[in-house]
């Protein structure tokens, strides 16, 4: 066992002692309704807010989203690892990629909660919040770049299979939203200052074309008027990398989550309809929200404020349906609810504007977080999906090798029994020895190793 390996689980141990499914589920819920909220009041003012209302938003994403909700969420991913007893105690097995990654998030996370308790304490140092944005973003970059990497690596070496293809373009698209944002609003976006006396101090986010490029924001203060603007030449990149990506991402999330939930819903937990709704509904909400980027024509002023709740719904509808396989899958409910905890908060996070230097760049710097999440969520639920592909090819050749000299010498029952025996018996040591080499256990049940027999047992007599 590698050193970083040890280290990783001596500061799970010492930082995370309180493991909760249920309190993760619960302590992201919260957090995804302020991040909705939040949502809301930085885009096209859908809500206002006064002064007093912004440090009240920025209180408590700090203290719930960087403070409570982090130690119970990045305490519960320990759950997700095996833990095996050594000399030295029990020792939580991550391989060295993990691991490594699994201590940078949490060194930069709380790095990030204690700059922002000091903003939180000193006003006067609200230009800090630009670095937080910064440096969660290039990490959640990295986070992704990397597993986008493994992912396609994995996807070469496993006969190209389509979940490895959409996981790797998940990944992807997410690390170039995420990137291109960041580069976008601080190299091409401008800040223009005009005197305007006797205003009221507020916020305004405009989002709309001018002469002289795009009006993002407005800063309105009593003696002068900040605005955020895209200037004319500059628009064309902007709505290419603001629109491609994104729409693109949608795309392969909900591509990654319909292969997933289809694989988990192989013997039918859930009814097909429902099974159908949930992966449909998000979609269907997503095109009516975005139709009017998709086709080109002027939003009505009911669009915008449909496409913000379409985007809170998606991302919403995609974790309640990993969620609802979790529950039926007992196996693998940490790896799915993980992703679906993930997938949810990094769909709104992101989605706020970071041009808020308080409460609007906590909220969208919880992409690093979220993105660790989803990415190792996702990560583990497809190298067991791998093992359960590869678990179906042993019962196969099993079966082969050991039913014909059973057909010969039994009848029935028994033969059906003696195979069922000796497929269970090589389903459980193939199993144990992928969950060794990985530290991953396969979705495949004694049950549903009965059951895929019995599908299979007809067409071998």
């Amino acid at each position: 066992m590698s050193r970083l390996e040890v280290l990783a689980s001596d500061m799970d141990r010492i930082l995370f002692p309180v493991t909760s499914r249920k309190i993760s589920i619960a302590i992201s819920a919260v957090i995804i309704t302020l991040l909705s909220i939040i949502l809301l009041s930085v885009r096209q003012n859908i809500l206002t807010y006064d002064n007093t209302l912004e440090t009240v938003y920025f209180i408590l994403t700090v203290i719930i989203g960087y403070g409570i909700g982090s130690w119970f969420i990045l305490g519960y991913v320990k759950q997700t690892a095996r833990t095996t007893t050594t000399a030295m105690g029990p020792i939580i097995q991550r391989i060295p990629f993990i691991s490594l990654l699994h201590i940078a998030v949490v060194i930069v996370q709380f790095a990030m909660l204690g700059i922002m308790l000091f903003v939180i304490f000193d006003r006067s140092s609200e230009y800090l919040m630009p670095y937080v944005n910064a440096v969660t973003s290039v990490f959640a970059t990295i986070i992704l770049g990397a597993f986008a990497y493994k992912f396609a690596k994995w996807y070469t070496l496993s006969n190209k299979k389509l979940v490895v293809l959409l996981c790797f373009l998940t990944v992807l698209t997410l690390a170039i939203m995420i990137s291109s944002d960041l580069a976008l609003k601080y190299m091409i976006t401008t800040t223009v200052e005009k005197s305007a006396p006797g205003e009221v101090s507020r916020e305004k986010f405009l989002y709309k074309d001018f002469e002289g490029g795009q009006l993002l924001k407005q800063d309105i203060e009593p003696d002068y008027t900040k605005s955020y603007i895209i200037p004319t030449q500059y628009s064309a990149p902007w709505d290419i990398l603001t629109d491609y990506p994104g729409t693109l991402s949608i795309i392969c999330r909900w591509g990654i989550t319909a292969i997933t939930l289809k694989h988990y819903n192989q013997n039918k937990r859930i009814n097909r309809a429902i099974f159908w709704a949930l992966i449909s509904i998000p979609l269907i909400l997503y095109l009516i929200g975005r139709s009017p980027d998709l086709f080109n024509y002027s939003p009505e002023p009911w669009t915008r404020p449909l496409f913000r709740g379409a985007n809170i719904a998606l991302s919403i509808m995609f974790g309640l349906a990993f969620l609802v396989m979790a529950r039926n899958m007992p196996a693998v409910k940490d790896y799915l609810t993980v992703a679906a905890i993930g997938v949810m908060i990094i769909g709104i996070a992101f989605s706020v504007s970071n041009l808020q230097q308080t409460f609007g760049i906590a909220a969208h710097s919880l992409v690093l977080l979220s993105s660790y999440l989803f990415a190792i969520g996702l990560y583990y639920a497809a190298i067991s999906i791998s093992h359960d592909a590869t678990l179906r090819q042993s019962i196969k050749r099993s079966i082969s090798d050991e039913s014909s000299d059973l057909l010969q010498s039994a009848g029935l029952a028994e033969r059906q029994q003696n195979i069922e025996r000796e497929v269970l018996k090589i389903a459980k040591n193939q199993s144990d020895n992928l969950f060794k080499q990985t530290g991953v256990r396969s979705s495949l049940e004694e049950e549903d190793v009965k059951r895929y027999l019995e599908q299979i047992l007809p067409r071998m007599r």
